[in-house]
């Protein structure tokens, strides 16, 4: 039997998720946990040495698929045993199925499966350093802007930039309310509520979540955020970035600034996907990933 999953349930399925290798920022637990009835309800349960989490539509027809499944300890699940445990659990699909486990075992998923690449869920990903440094000529528009932010607000009385905690947090709803309703926002307008309800939700149990970021204050009113969650061993996926548009530079003082704090393990940067939208693809392919990872779904064969 399938399991609402709630932010309570972390503590306990965390350790499924401190080795695997699915480089997609679906398997972020605490990034599942804080979208969690947004636009689908996710369960999970578990079926031996597997953790399986299950995505339900909330708008009908309530369509159901698994993740890929996350054993404790790590392992390449084979493609006969992804065939298996969705037969025994009763569901037809898998949806962010990574594009290396894909091309490693194409022919024997083909077999099983119908496969299909995922369009808008290519994750972007980057090598810490590369962020965090800005050197070299591809990076040079990126520390332009940081100037001009500098710049733009020398006169300002205070510009800090810190560390995003439980202790300060609650500001950062504050901040999405002034975003979503800026004169400058334009075409952000129309910002998901579902979005709002997630940031909402991660910065509630920031802690219990053990998420981090930044946040920037400009004359003790806060500007901007940036935060997210462990991945995997050695990547980050920064899951929410905010920043009013009024301030050129922002943005980019935030990416720098969050890769800078990072632990040293986090060796990567996984900054999400484009959801097929031109205008984020052109911001994402600005800051040269190392790599994009696409994503598939595989459904049953009869």
């Amino acid at each position: 039997m399938f399991n609402r999953l709630r932010p309570e349930d972390y503590p306990a399925l965390v350790k499924y998720f401190e080795a695997h290798r699915y480089p997609l920022c679906e398997y972020s637990l605490a990034s599942v946990i804080v979208w969690n009835r947004c636009l689908y309800e996710v369960s999970w349960k578990l079926d031996g040495d597997l953790l399986l989490l299950a995505e339900t539509d909330l708008e009908p027809p309530a369509a159901r698929r698994l993740l890929m499944p996350v054993p404790l300890p790590f392992r390449e699940l084979t493609p006969q045993e992804l065939a298996e445990t969705a037969r025994r659990n009763r569901h037809a699909r898998y949806y962010y199925v990574p594009q290396d486990y894909f091309e490693r075992h194409r022919p024997a998923l083909e077999a099983l499966f119908t496969a299909a690449e995922q369009p808008g869920f290519a994750d972007y990903i980057y090598r810490t350093p590369d962020m965090a440094q800005l050197a070299g000529r591809n990076y040079a528009k990126k520390r332009n802007l940081i100037a001009q932010f500098s710049k733009q607000t020398a006169a300002l009385k205070a510009v800090t930039v810190e560390e995003l905690t439980e202790a300060n947090c609650a500001a950062c709803l504050a901040l999405l309310d002034r975003w979503a309703h800026s004169p400058e926002t334009g075409e952000h307008l129309d910002m998901l509520n579902c979005e709002r309800k997630a940031i909402a939700s991660a910065l509630k149990h920031f802690a219990l979540l053990e998420m981090r970021g930044v946040l920037v204050t400009i004359d003790g009113e806060i500007h901007g955020f940036a935060f997210g969650s462990r991945l995997s061993g050695d990547t980050f996926v920064l899951n929410f970035e905010k920043a009013l548009d009024n301030v050129k530079g922002l943005y980019q003082v935030l990416d720098n600034e969050l890769a800078k704090r990072l632990p040293p393990q986090y060796a990567f940067i996984n900054k999400e996907s484009d959801l097929g939208k031109p205008g984020l693809a052109k911001a994402k392919e600005s800051y040269y990933p190392a790599r994009t990872v696409k994503s598939y779904t595989l459904t049953l064969k009869e």
